[in-house]
C-alpha cells in the first residue's frame, strides 16, 4: 500500500527540484541580508529580536508562497498535459496518487525550510544568538502551518475550476486562520442566526492557527508543555487528513 505512495512522492520531489522550487531560498537570503543591514545600527538585543521575528515570518511566508503556487497547479498541469493518464494507467489507487503528490510536495518545501533555517540560524549566531528549544518549537509551528495549507491548497485546486480562484480562496482562508479567536468571539456574541451560521461555517473551514501560536511562549521565554504539542499534532494531522480525504474523493469522481 505504501510503495506506490512513496514512489509518487519521490517522483514529485524530483519534479520540484527540476522546476527549481528551491530558488525561493535565495529570496529568503536576500531578505535576511536586507534585514541585517537595516538592524545593524540597533542595540544587540533589539537586533536579535528583529532578526528572529523577521526571519521566522519571512521563512513562513516564503514557504507558504512555495507550497501554494506549486500545489494549486500540481494535478491541474498533469491533467492538461495528459501525463496523468500514464500514471493512472499503473496499478495505483487515485487516493494513493493524491497522498503521494502531497507528501512529495511537502517534503520538497520542507527541505527548503531546512535550508532557510540554516541561513537564518547562521545570521542569528553572527549577531550573538544562543540557540534554544523555543526556536525549534517555532520552526515546528511554521512547518505545521505549511502542512495544513498544503492540504487545503490541494483540496481547493481540485474543488475549484481555475488556478486564480484556488489561489485566492487559499489565501483568504490563510488570513482568516489568523483571526480564529475573533471569529469565535463574534459568533458567540451575535444574536443574528445568519451571522452565527456564517461565522460557524467560516470558522470550521478556515484553519485555526491559534494551535500554532508560539509567540506567547517566546515572549515569556517559557517552553510549552507536552499537552500543547499533543494538540498541535492532533490538529495538524486531523485537518490535513480531512483535506486529503476530500481531495481524494473529488479526484476519484474525475473522468480521465
Amino acid at each position: 500500500m505504501t510503495a506506490p505512495i512513496l514512489a509518487i512522492a519521490g517522483y514529485t520531489v524530483k519534479e520540484h527540484v527540476r522546476n527549481r522550487v528551491f530558488q525561493l531560498v535565495y529570496l529568503f537570503m536576500a531578505v535576511l541580508v536586507a534585514g541585517a543591514l537595516v538592524v545593524s545600527a540597533l542595540a544587540q538585543d533589539q537586533r536579535l529580536r528583529m532578526m528572529m521575528d523577521a526571519g521566522l515570518a519571512g521563512m513562513e511566508l516564503i514557504a507558504l508562497i512555495g507550497i501554494l503556487f506549486v500545489t494549486v497547479n500540481l494535478v491541474r498541469e498533469e491533467s492538461e498535459s495528459r501525463s496523468i493518464y500514464l500514471l493512472l494507467s499503473r496499478p495505483i489507487e487515485r487516493w494513493q496518487y493524491i497522498v503521494g503528490r502531497y507528501l512529495g510536495t511537502l517534503s520538497a518545501v520542507g527541505a527548503g525550510i531546512v535550508l532557510m533555517t540554516l541561513v537564518h540560524a547562521a545570521s542569528l549566531l553572527f549577531f550573538g544568538w544562543r540557540p534554544d528549544a523555543l526556536y525549534a518549537a517555532a520552526l515546528l509551528c511554521a512547518f505545521g502551518k505549511i502542512a495544513v495549507m498544503g492540504g487545503l491548497a490541494l483540496f481547493l485546486s481540485l474543488a475549484t475550476t481555475s488556478t486564480p480562484s484556488a489561489t485566492a480562496f487559499t489565501l483568504f482562508l490563510w488570513i482568516l486562520g489568523h483571526f480564529s479567536g475573533e471569529i469565535r468571539f463574534l459568533v458567540e456574541k451575535s444574536t443574528n442566526p445568519f451571522v452565527t451560521a456564517l461565522g460557524w461555517g467560516v470558522g470550521a473551514a478556515a484553519p485555526d492557527f491559534a494551535f500554532f501560536n508560539i509567540r506567547d511562549f517566546m515572549d515569556a521565554a517559557t517552553m510549552p508543555g507536552p499537552e500543547w504539542y499533543a494538540w498541535l499534532a492532533v490538529y495538524t494531522l486531523g485537518y490535513t487528513a480531512a483535506t486529503l480525504f476530500l481531495s481524494s474523493w473529488i479526484f476519484s469522481q474525475r473522468e480521465f
